[in-house]
C-alpha cells in the first residue's frame, strides 16, 4: 500500500496544535521544544486554551535549564518557593485567566494557593499534596475560589470546619481526592457531613474498614464515581458490592485487577479536564490529518 506524501508539521490546524500543547505539560510549554518551534508551533503554545491545565508536578524537569531556579544576577540561586510563584505568574499571564486546573508539587504551600486564588479566581480544581498547610490560610484561599469544583489534598486537611467552609464558599464543589494511609469511620463522617454533594471521591492506595466504605455509599446519596484502589482489600464484600451497585465507577482494587472501571472502552484515560480529547482520540485526529483529504 502505498504511503500518503508527506505534510508539513507546521500546517496542522490551530485548534489540534493546542490539544496537542495541552498534553506536552508546562515543562516544555514553558522551557522545551514547543518556544523553539515554528511560529504556528510557538503561536499553538502561546494560546490560552493551552494553558487551561498546568501541571507543576514534575518540579524537576520544569526547572531544569529555566532561569528561575538558576543562578539570579548576584549568582545566588533563587529559592524554589520564589521560583514556583514565578512560574504561576508566568502560567497565569499566558492564560489569560483561563486555567481551571493547578496540579502543585509537593513543597507548595499556602502561599502559592493563595496566589492561585488572586490570579486565577476561575480555577475549578487544584492539587495541593503539601502535608503542612495552615487552616486560616488554606480558608482564606478558599474564600475566593468561588468556582472551585474539586481538589486532591493530604488528610490533614481533613476538617469539618475546614470542608464545611469549601462547601459554602463554592457551590459546584463536586469532587475530592484525599491522600491518607488509614481513613476510618470518622473521617468518613466527616467528610460526608461536610462535603453532603460530593460526585466523585478518590480516596487510593489507603486501608479503611468496611463500615468506612459504608458510610459513603450511605450517606452521600449524589456520589457516583467512589475510586478505593491500590491495594489487595479483603473488606469488599457482598453488602458492600450492593449498595456500590447505584454508582457510574466503583474503584476497589489494584489497577490491573478486577474492579477498574474505565471512562473510555479504548485507551482507558481519564482527564480531570472532559472538555479536553483523551489520548486516543487525539491519535485518531493526527492520523486522519496525515493522511490528508479523502
Amino acid at each position: 500500500m502505498a504511503m500518503p506524501p508527506g505534510r508539513p508539521w507546521a500546517e496542522l490546524q490551530h485548534d489540534l496544535l493546542v490539544a496537542i500543547m495541552t498534553r506536552v505539560g508546562a515543562p516544555d510549554l514553558l522551557s522545551g521544544g514547543a518556544p523553539r518551534a515554528c511560529s504556528s508551533w510557538r503561536a499553538a503554545a502561546r494560546d490560552p486554551l493551552a494553558w487551561r491545565r498546568v501541571d507543576l508536578r514534575d518540579w524537576a524537569a520544569l526547572t531544569s535549564g529555566r532561569r528561575a531556579a538558576g543562578p539570579g544576577p548576584s549568582g545566588a540561586r533563587v529559592p524554589v518557593h520564589a521560583a514556583l510563584t514565578g512560574i504561576l505568574d508566568v502560567a497565569a499571564t499566558l492564560a489569560e485567566g483561563r486555567i481551571e486546573a493547578v496540579l502543585l508539587p509537593e513543597f507548595a504551600d499556602e502561599d502559592h494557593l493563595l496566589f492561585l486564588a488572586e490570579r486565577c479566581p476561575n480555577l475549578q480544581y487544584f492539587s495541593l499534596p503539601s502535608t503542612c498547610i495552615t487552616y486560616d490560610q488554606f480558608c482564606k484561599a478558599i474564600g475566593e475560589l468561588h468556582s472551585l469544583k474539586g481538589m486532591a489534598v493530604d488528610e490533614s486537611l481533613i476538617n469539618y470546619d475546614v470542608l464545611l467552609h469549601v462547601h459554602q464558599c463554592c457551590p459546584d464543589f463536586v469532587e475530592l481526592k484525599v491522600s491518607a494511609l488509614y481513613v476510618d469511620e470518622e473521617m468518613a463522617s466527616v467528610i460526608c457531613n461536610s462535603l453532603p454533594q460530593l460526585k466523585k471521591l478518590e480516596i487510593p492506595s489507603s486501608d479503611m474498614p468496611a463500615s468506612a466504605i459504608i458510610t459513603f455509599l450511605d450517606c452521600l446519596e449524589e456520589l457516583e464515581y467512589l475510586d478505593i484502589s491500590g491495594y489487595e482489600t479483603p473488606v469488599i464484600s457482598s453488602v458492600v458490592l450492593e449498595k456500590a451497585s447505584r454508582l457510574k465507577v466503583f474503584l476497589w482494587n489494584s489497577k490491573f485487577e478486577l474492579g477498574e472501571f474505565v471512562d473510555c472502552s479504548n485507551c482507558g484515560e481519564h482527564n480531570i479536564n472532559p472538555g479536553e480529547p483523551c489520548k486516543c482520540m487525539m491519535d485518531h485526529k493526527v492520523m486522519d490529518w496525515l493522511a490528508g483529504p479523502a
